[in-house]
Parts: C-alpha cells; structure tokens; sequence
C-alpha cells in the first residue's frame, strides 16, 4: 500500500521529506500544502456525493463567490513570497493554506463546468454560506490534526489519495462538459476513468 500512495502522490507533488508530514513513522504521500490541498478536495467530493451536487449549476451568493475568491489568497501570498525567499513557511502555514484553497477548488470546477448560460440554473452547489464553512472547517481541523501529528497513516493516505483522483476527475469533468455540448454522457464515470489513468500513468513514469 506504500508503494501505491507513493506512485499516487508522486503524480502530483516532489514529495520533499523535509515539507512532509510523517504519520506512524511514515512519509504521507504528498507534501504538506498539497495534504491541505487534497483532503480539501476529498472533503468536497465527500460533501457533493452524500448531498448529490456534483450536477450543481446554481451560482454563488456574493458572499459565497467572495469566501471562494479568498481562500486562494493565503496559498498564493506564501507560496510566492516563500519562493522568492522572503520567508520560510512551516508545515502548519503550508496544510492550512493548501485546506482553504483545496475545500474551494472544486465548488469552481463544478461551476464551470455545469452553468449553462442562458439557462435557469437552478441546481446549487452550496445551499448556503454555512456549507461552504462546514466544507472548509472539516479540511482545516482535519489539516490541524495531521500536523499535530493526530492520525492515521493509513487513512490519511487514502484521504489524500483520493483527493487527487477527485481533482484530476473534476478537470477532466470540466474539459468533457465544454467539449460536448448538448450531447449526454456518462461524464463522471468517463472523468473518474481517465483521472485514475492519469495519475498511474504519470506516477509509475516518475518512478
């Protein structure tokens, strides 16, 4: 199962042990902005599925689109300036940052991919304002846990494992939906297929 998560995650990230979480004596799969990033996307997934959202079209409350908006800002301002070497970020700026980008990601991804202009668009994505921080409190405690080194090796790198499937999933979803048109398709079982090709294919390459 190591060496599974291992080729998983190395599709995605450097895998730098020394901006990684380790959990039971072991390396998580990714580092730990991307662990942030893909329990977020994780999270989503859970949501959408149990409240079937994955088809929503409805967009955002300005309230809603401004939180989506701002929870890119902390990974962009220390990513770049951490870069440049302005500062060095730790572990904990890293998963949290990556949480707040990753639990709005994919809300963006079923937008794009779902509106239809000119139509009503009545599906939503979120229901509410309080969702969208049900969504981003579960990725950020959950974040705060692996860093307090609170968790399981084992689910966590599912967690994480099929965060990235989901992400990969969501931007083919978003490629198909726009190429297709009006034409009806088994999108996600098509998405879910060609991520997980993907992802084998890109990390068994890196090995």
């Amino acid at each position: 199962m190591i060496t599974i998560f291992k080729v998983i995650g190395s599709a995605v990230c450097h895998q730098m042990a020394e901006r990684s979480f380790i959990l039971q004596g072991q390396q998580l799969p990714v580092c730990a902005r991307c662990t942030g990033i893909y329990t977020g996307m994780f999270f989503s997934m859970v949501f959408f599925v149990i409240f079937r959202r994955l088809h929503g079209n409805r967009p955002y409350s300005t309230k809603g689109m401004l939180l989506g908006a701002l929870a890119f800002i902390p990974i962009s301002v220390d990513g770049f300036f951490s870069y440049l070497g302005f500062w060095e970020s730790t572990q904990l700026l890293r998963v949290v940052t990556g949480a707040l980008a990753g639990a709005s990601l994919s809300g963006f991804f079923l937008l794009g991919a779902n509106f239809m202009v000119g139509a009503e668009n009545k599906k939503p994505i979120f229901q509410s304002f309080g969702e969208q921080l049900l969504v981003m409190g579960m990725t950020l405690l959950f974040g705060i846990m692996i860093w307090l080194n609170m968790g399981s090796y084992f689910v966590t790198s599912v967690i994480v494992a099929l965060g990235i499937v989901y992400f990969w999933a969501n931007l083919i979803y978003l490629i198909l939906k726009n190429l297709a048109g009006n034409r009806i398709l088994p999108f996600w079982l098509l998405s879910f297929c060609g991520s997980f090709l993907i992802i084998m294919t890109i990390g068994v390459l890196r090995q």
